[in-house]
């Protein structure tokens, strides 16, 4: 089942994060870096607390979550009109469900709430993010900084 994260969700969505950046830094990817550093509780806390979270949930355990948000700094930083979407953040699926599908209902409930453009970026290196996407509707629009930047039409 896919809802909307509440509260109570904080922790579990807190800990997916933690444990796919440190899966990625042990597989020697430097995408998500900044989500070993404490201060992504605060990102976390954040959009759940804003009704920005989606969380996949099957038998009262949390296995997936996405946020889709306005824009934040770092989208500032790679959009010269950041203000014209909202962002896709953070999808983010346990291992333990890898194959299942769980990153696509995801993604696609993201998609149908809302009726505007929404926006993502990946690291421009990572192959399966670069043909993932486009499988969701997503247009590669260019590169900035060293990722691939994505956009879709609402």
């Amino acid at each position: 089942m896919i809802r909307l994260a509440t509260p109570a969700d904080f922790r579990a969505i807190d800990s997916l994060i933690l444990n796919k950046a440190k899966s990625f830094r042990a597989a020697g990817k430097t995408q998500w870096g900044k989500y070993l550093e404490p201060s992504r509780t605060e990102f976390v806390r954040h959009d759940v607390t804003n009704g920005t979270v989606y969380v996949y949930e099957e038998n009262g355990t949390i296995f997936g979550s996405v946020s889709l948000i306005p824009p934040t700094s770092w989208d500032h930083n790679l959009w010269d009109d950041a203000d014209a979407a909202v962002y896709l953040h953070r999808l983010v699926v346990d291992a333990t469900m890898k194959g299942r599908g769980v990153g696509e209902q995801l993604m696609r409930h993201a998609l149908k709430e809302t009726d505007g453009t929404i926006r993502l970026d990946c690291v421009a290196t990572n192959l399966f993010l670069n043909r993932y996407y486009p499988q969701f509707g997503f247009t590669y629009v260019g590169e900035r900084d060293g990722f691939s930047l994505f956009t879709k039409e609402g």
